[in-house]
């Protein structure tokens, strides 16, 4: 089989599988074993280290197919048996790439690709929770990036400041996560309209969602909603207003 069009396959068909990997998170993931006798499959512990393994590792990094193979047959042992054996008779060969070819704009090789999603794509669903993958939220997910973040003394020095938009699974060198930086007036105080809109749009459980309201063009306001703050009273009310339409509707 083809290990990183195995896994992309599973990203691309999130809805079907994801029930079923779902169980490799949580409390899960802090079980061990590697299965019985009987052959059962490996415990899901196993699926979230070989996944992590992978997803560290430079394209080029001696060892990266085989992590690729392992982490695919992990999470193969998780499905259904008929949709694994769907899954390796849809995608022979290591990197025979059938259906696809050349590169992607990030430099992917489309051997490794399914439906415009990659392994890594799994990776953001799976350990992070982060929807923003495949060829339609990906670019969004590299866009939302582009903007200025704190740096990764500030971010650490606010991994526990409430309110905050958090783009998870994003982690700069540090290991922490990386913050917006037009949330604040400056480096040390967040904007407490931020706050408040963050809450409105529950950031703390789609910061994705959040960071893309904050820094798209808005029709209502007629510029992206971070360029309207430090603006005073007036527009802070037009923000708070703005985000709880969105939410309630009225």
């Amino acid at each position: 089989m083809n290990p990183y069009r195995v896994l992309a396959a599973v990203a691309a068909d999130w809805g079907r599988f994801g029930p079923y990997l779902r169980s490799v998170t949580g409390d899960a993931a802090d079980t061990t074993g590697a299965g019985d006798a009987s052959g059962a499959p490996a415990a899901p512990a196993s699926v979230l280290r070989s996944l992590r393994s992978l997803r560290s590792m430079e394209r080029h990094a001696p060892g990266r197919a085989a992590a690729a193979d392992e982490t695919a047959r992990s999470v193969l042992a998780l499905l259904p048996p008929a949709e694994a054996e769907r899954l390796v008779a849809g995608h022979p060969g290591r990197l025979a790439g059938t259906l696809e070819s050349g590169m992607l704009e990030d430099g992917t090789p489309a051997s490794e690709t399914y439906a415009g999603f990659t392994a890594a794509d799994l990776a953001f669903l799976l350990l992070d929770d982060n929807p923003m993958v495949g060829p339609l939220l990906g670019p969004v997910r590299e866009r939302l990036l582009s903007y200025p973040m704190l740096d990764d003394w500030a971010a650490e020095a606010h991994a526990r400041t409430p309110g905050l938009i958090r783009l998870r699974g994003e982690s700069g060198a540090r290991g922490v996560d990386r913050i917006p930086s037009f949330q604040f007036g400056d480096a040390a105080t967040p904007w407490p309209v931020v706050v408040t809109v963050n809450g409105l749009l529950d950031a703390a459980r789609d910061p994705w969602g959040a960071a893309d309201w904050w820094l798209s063009a808005n029709g209502y306001l007629g510029v992206a909603p971070a360029e309207l703050l430090g603006g005073g009273s007036g527009q802070d009310g037009q923000l708070v207003g703005t985000a709880r339409y969105v939410v309630e509707g009225e």
